[in-house]
């Protein structure tokens, strides 16, 4: 759901969407099996000095963002993927985890200019995102369409939602989905489905719950989360599809902090830590962390 960082593209350096159907902030507590880990001296010692001399990570999200950022009712942060992930990887590093609230229009114009070290709540690796950053993946994601749970039993597909109105959130992945559901549409000889653009995922999330849209797109941990934890009234209604990775994102020239990054998630991941802390949100890490594994063919 984030804004470009430049004009290079409007669309390419877009989060996947990031609402959260039908959702309210819910606290979570951390994994209660996973101790902090222990400094590696020598994964410390691949750190850039301003890293070092910091001695810390200064990550840069938006909140909330199920199940990447959970939040309390004074939006003050109870647990998630990023932030979990994220210590347990500064622990490794030997640093400190630091994190910053940034509206979403910010949130890539400021990693650009240098205002934190990454961007971490569930973006997702493109191609196109790789030509101005770098990402380092520890996770896959993927879309599906949901429908207001009025409408259960109704839609079965996403060939359901050719000649209806699909909601969207303005700069995001969501409305490149939406898009290609309709083409696929037109090319079945059907009637075209309607993109209907929102500005924030709480205006999309209201166009459902009202009847404005018929569907609307979702991140499928974001939809399963919602549903499974917070009664959300809605359902899934399409299987899986635009599966995508989905790690933290830091300046392109910013190579030797990614390689550190990477290290100590691949340390985290043959410990078991990684494995824990996702699977504590229902979801499973990758086998192996890697850098731009979108275009890696990872």
């Amino acid at each position: 759901m984030r804004r470009p960082l430049t004009v290079l593209a409007a669309a390419a350096l877009a989060l996947a969407g990031c609402g959260d159907p039908g959702a309210t902030t819910a606290p979570s507590a951390a994994p209660t099996d996973t101790a902090t880990p222990t400094k590696d001296q020598a994964l410390h010692d691949m750190l850039p000095q301003r890293i070092k001399d910091a001695g810390k990570l200064h990550v840069g999200t938006t909140l909330p963002n199920l199940p990447y950022l959970l939040t309390d009712a004074n939006n003050t942060i109870t647990g998630g993927i990023t932030p979990d992930v994220g210590r347990a990887v500064a622990a490794k590093l030997g640093l400190g985890y630091e994190i910053e609230n940034i509206a979403w229009e910010a949130l890539l114009p400021g990693l650009t200019a240098g205002r934190f070290d990454m961007a971490d709540d569930g973006l997702s690796d493109t191609a196109e995102r790789q030509r101005v950053g770098v990402f380092v993946d520890y996770m896959q994601s993927a879309s599906v369409l949901v429908t207001a749970k009025a409408n259960e039993g109704k839609y079965k597909g996403v060939d359901d939602a050719c000649g209806k109105r699909i909601a969207t959130i303005r700069g995001t992945t969501d409305v490149q989905h939406a898009e290609e559901i309709s083409q696929a549409c037109v090319t079945k000889g059907k009637p075209a489905a309607e993109a209907r653009q929102y500005p924030t995922a709480q205006d999309a999330d209201l166009a459902l719950r009202s009847g404005q849209a018929d569907f609307q797109v979702a991140v499928t941990e974001q939809a399963k989360y919602a549903i499974s934890t917070q009664n959300a009234p809605i359902v899934i209604v399409s299987d899986d599809f635009a599966p995508t990775y989905v790690g933290m994102y830091l300046r392109k020239d910013d190579t030797q902090l990614a390689q550190a990054l990477l290290a100590a998630l691949k340390a985290l991941k043959a410990d078991g830590t990684l494995d824990r802390i996702i699977g504590h949100y229902g979801l499973k890490a990758l086998p192996e962390p890697g850098l731009n594994l979108a275009t890696a063919g990872g």
